[in-house]
């Protein structure tokens, strides 16, 4: 299978763009929100849950089109912050570093909460490095 990629051409030359690379800067820019469950240090392997194991750091998919991207995000908030104020900040955070970090033009972001999480579930080993 063809890695999946945005290509700009200009009068310059060419650029490419991996897939991973947008869904890395969605990753990040969505991870500037307060209130969405995050690893923390000291934490490897992922954001886990003390309730369960369950991985919580967001899961990203990206889809390429001919008018941009469209990227569809499934995440944890962490109890006591507005989840849809979560969600939209999310939206708006990783569209716009997306446009501006690799220009490419964001068609939605669609985000699905799949799980509200407590602050003490997030709270890792602080003797682990």
């Amino acid at each position: 299978m063809a890695e999946r990629k945005v290509e700009i051409v200009d009068e310059d030359g060419r650029i490419t763009i991996s897939e991973d690379v947008i869904a890395a800067i969605a990753r990040i820019a969505a991870e500037k929100v307060d209130g969405i469950a995050r690893p923390s240090a000291g934490v490897s392997g992922g954001l886990k849950s003390i309730f369960g194991g369950e991985d919580l750091s967001p899961n990203i998919k990206t889809e390429l089109t001919e008018d941009g991207v469209r990227v569809e995000m499934k995440i944890a908030v962490e109890y006591g912050y507005p989840v849809h104020e979560v969600a939209q900040g999310i939206q708006g955070n990783v569209q716009k570093d997306i446009e501006e970090l690799a220009g490419v033009t964001v068609t939605g972001v669609d985000v699905y909460v799949k799980k509200v999480v407590s602050p003490h579930a997030l709270v890792g080993d602080s003797d682990e490095e």
